[in-house]
């Protein structure tokens, strides 16, 4: 007899004999299990009562097989395949589920405030919260945002947790925290290794955050505001000011800023001891990620230019050995094997926004190197991916910022303690007086290791030099970007 079979009366008993037995090391059959269990709980003949009872060793069991998700979701380039990205999407549906459950149960606690309620409200809310966490790191593995409803969810769960909790909602705070957390550090900008590495690590240290309900002095920076009434994560100032409402929640991560710092000095340093940060992550994937969150968290960033949607082709290179392989060859034809069509659908003076159109998008990763032009006498722009959006395995959108409107391929090599390292493929890419910028270099992450470098170049004639580094201007998990000047005076 199925489970829809089953008596009213005893819809239970199958949920908690699945939850007696141990975890398996199959998530696929776990995961099958959990969300048919879920579904089952939350039809709409199946009483309040049956899913209450049910429902926190559900939800235990479900961040379990979560953890076991986040593994293999880290481990695979997006897109997703079709069957990891419904994995993804199933457990995302089942975790709303249960938050709504929560969400339910918490409005139950109020109603029998007083009456010896199972639990306080502040429990649930903890939680829910706790699922609404989880659902949020998973969706943004799988190259999703937040799903319909999830933010107003969640302010709801941590307001409502709040009433009558008599100053005990520590569990409930740091979970929203959390995901406040997590969103300021702008996550669609990750890698998934990155992902689980900075969740893990806010999972300790987003307590430390700070909110308020009062507005932040004119003094106060990196602070964030939230319409608890609307389903919005939470705004900037500095990209909005908040609306003359009541209600609203301020956020601010400052603190976060502050302890990253003191782990970046450590790292540096390669202190035996780092009590504190999560493993896996190598030492210097561990500072660059603390450094581009720092400045999310610190001084939050505004767009200054203002987005025109678009509509027209253009080819576009992705990663940055492909495109030093693709500049060196000869010829429109010849390039454009290496290339494959999409879309822009907005645009600005600094970046654009793309939607694949024809051929198969594999290893995509945010912060990795990405040429586009539109026509074949156009030189290649040269970008860097800010964030990738996979709703479906199908389709991918990649939000791109302009770095250089042309490079040209050298090979860069860095000496360090008497030691050269080997030469790696790299683009010189133009100085931008407006920017007040030198010549700068696009390397592979981890090119760096000391001020002085050699730079060959042989496209046209055979070019060597020995560079100077000036400034370290961006870090990601694939690229990055230093100027440079070629040392007058080399050793």
């Amino acid at each position: 007899m199925s489970a829809a079979d089953t008596p009213l009366s005893d819809r239970t008993a199958p949920v908690l004999d699945w939850l007696a037995t141990e975890l398996t090391a199959d998530a696929e059959l776990e995961l099958a299990a959990f969300v048919r269990h879920v579904e089952d709980l939350t039809r709409p003949e199946v009483g309040q009562g049956q899913l209450q009872r049910c429902l926190d060793p559900l939800q235990a069991r479900g961040l379990q097989i979560s953890r076991m998700f986040r593994q293999k979701l880290a481990a695979t380039a997006l897109p997703l395949n079709v069957s990891l990205h419904r994995s993804a999407t199933r457990l995302v549906s089942a975790f709303g589920k249960l938050a709504t459950a929560y969400e339910d149960g918490i409005k139950d606690a109020h109603l029998r405030a007083g009456k010896g309620g199972r639990q306080p409200p502040q429990a649930i809310s903890a939680k829910g919260l706790a699922v609404l966490c989880e659902q949020f790191v998973i969706a943004h593995l799988a190259g999703n945002s937040a799903p319909y409803g999830f933010w107003l969810r969640a302010h709801t769960l941590f307001l409502t947790g709040q009433a009558n909790s008599h100053g005990e909602t520590r569990d409930a705070d740091s979970a929203y925290k959390f995901l406040l957390a997590l969103y300021s550090a702008q996550p669609e900008g990750l890698t998934g290794p990155e992902t689980c590495w900075l969740a893990d690590l806010l999972d300790s240290i987003a307590g430390d955050t700070a909110i308020s309900y009062t507005p932040p002095g004119d003094n106060d920076l990196g602070w964030f505001w939230i319409d608890p009434d609307q389903d919005t994560p939470p705004i900037s100032d500095k990209r909005r000011a908040p609306p003359p409402v009541e209600g609203l929640i301020y956020f601010s991560a400052e603190e976060l800023a502050r302890k990253a710092t003191r782990w970046i000095e450590a790292l540096d340093a390669e202190a035996p001891s780092l009590d504190g940060l999560p493993q896996g992550l190598a030492v210097a994937e561990a500072a660059t990620l603390l450094r581009r969150v720092r400045e999310y968290w610190a001084t939050p960033p505004h767009r200054e230019h203002s987005r025109r949607r678009n509509q027209y082709a253009v080819r576009v290179c992705s990663g940055l050995e492909t495109i030093w392989k693709m500049l060196r060859e000869s010829g429109s034809a010849r390039q454009e094997a290496h290339t494959s069509e999409w879309m822009v659908v907005n645009e600005s003076p600094t970046g654009y926004a793309i939607m694949q159109v024809t051929g198969t998008a594999s290893e995509l990763v945010a912060g990795m190197a990405l040429a586009l032009r539109r026509n074949e006498d156009d030189p290649w722009t040269l970008c860097v991916v800010r964030w990738i959006r996979t709703e479906t395995p199908e389709q991918v959108e990649l939000g791109l910022q302009v770095i250089a409107n042309t490079a040209k391929p050298v090979t860069v090599g860095f000496r360090s303690g008497g030691q050269t390292r080997p030469m790696r493929p790299a683009l010189v890419l133009p100085p931008i007086a407006a920017l007040g910028r030198q010549q700068a270099i696009l390397a592979p992450a981890g090119t760096y290791s000391a001020r002085r470098f050699m730079l060959v170049s042989d496209t046209n004639r055979l070019y060597v030099a020995q560079g100077r580094l000036l400034s370290l201007d961006m870090q990601t998990s694939a690229i990055e970007l230093f100027q440079y000047e070629i040392d007058p005076y080399p050793l």
